[in-house]
């Protein structure tokens, strides 16, 4: 699994805008990058683990911050024992089983001590197996409104914004995690891991994991509100969804490195692209065959 976090901070504001029970405006969560010493969010279009994505947390943790803040972190919960460099540790902690969580040593603390947030990002990366040795990758998210791409970049950033109204853009995927704090030689260190669980009967057909998907403002609102939920029942409230979409990508997004603006587009519309490529170059090729021998032939005439 790899994740989509490409906007500006700005526009994860707003998208993640939200009520207060008492309010009857709209507000919106602040970024706060200081939080996290040197490690910065990067738009990404192919993020992997060990990478910064946006995280959204309750601020009543956070002494002097509103309700909802927005915090860049490291992708892989790092160990709170951990001695050395952050990304070293040797343990695969991108995702935390739902099934362990309750009675794992790295995750069972910080889930007791109400550390719950929430992945924000566009969708995600998963592979299928087609065959053997052979995995085809797939791009998930949220359903959107009609006519809306969700790979459109700007359907995102211009999408508008009131306190009366809130959101009115594309939807983002909101998956529930875990987060904890390590001390590092160079200050404090926030990282996270995604709470995973068996997939729906539909999911399934993809992948047999599936993340723990929110998908409702109620189970946000839950989910973060660690004072008046416990977390038990926080975790009873996760349930596999049904209502994700997805469509075949490029083999471009195998690679981590690769963060090019088609790695999220589907499959039809980069072949598209390259087969567009192809045409004018043959196209130019011939008009260049044809030039020749069109002079060819006046040569032979002068002859």
């Amino acid at each position: 699994m790899c994740i989509i976090s490409n906007l500006k901070r700005e526009t994860y504001c707003k998208a993640t805008s939200y009520k207060n029970r008492k309010d009857t405006l709209y507000c919106q969560p602040e970024w706060h990058n200081e939080m996290n010493g040197n490690f910065e969010f990067k738009q990404s279009n192919n993020i992997a683990p060990t990478d910064v994505t946006p995280i959204l947390v309750s601020g009543e943790e956070f002494v002097g911050y509103p309700s909802r803040i927005l915090i860049p972190m490291i992708w892989g919960m790092i160990p709170p024992w951990h001695k050395g460099n952050f990304n070293n540790h040797g343990l695969s902690t991108n995702n935390c089983r739902i099934e362990n969580v309750t009675n794992s040593k790295l995750f069972s603390e910080p889930l007791t001590k109400g550390k719950r947030c929430i992945v924000i990002c566009e969708g995600f990366y998963e592979w299928k197996t087609t065959g053997i040795g052979k995995r085809k990758p797939y791009f998930i998210h949220m359903p959107q409104k009609n006519g809306v791409s969700v790979y459109d970049t700007n359907a995102w950033e211009s999408a508008q914004w009131t306190e009366q109204s809130g959101w009115n853009g594309p939807s983002l995927l909101q998956l529930a995690g875990i987060y904890n704090k390590w001390k590092s030689p160079n200050g404090e260190v926030y990282s996270y891991s995604v709470i995973t669980m068996e997939s729906s009967k539909t999911f399934s057909q993809l992948h047999h994991r599936i993340p723990a998907v929110l998908d409702n403002e109620q189970l946000i609102e839950d989910w973060l509100d660690t004072r008046r939920v416990s977390e038990s029942r926080a975790i009873s409230m996760l349930r596999p969804v049904d209502n994700l979409m997805w469509y075949e990508v490029s083999s471009i997004v195998n690679n981590s490195r690769n963060k090019s603006e088609d790695c999220n587009k589907p499959i039809s519309k980069t072949v598209n692209k390259s087969s567009t490529f192809m045409t004018s170059w043959l196209a130019g090729k011939n008009k260049k065959t044809d030039s020749n021998d069109e002079d060819q032939m006046r040569k032979k005439q002068k002859n």
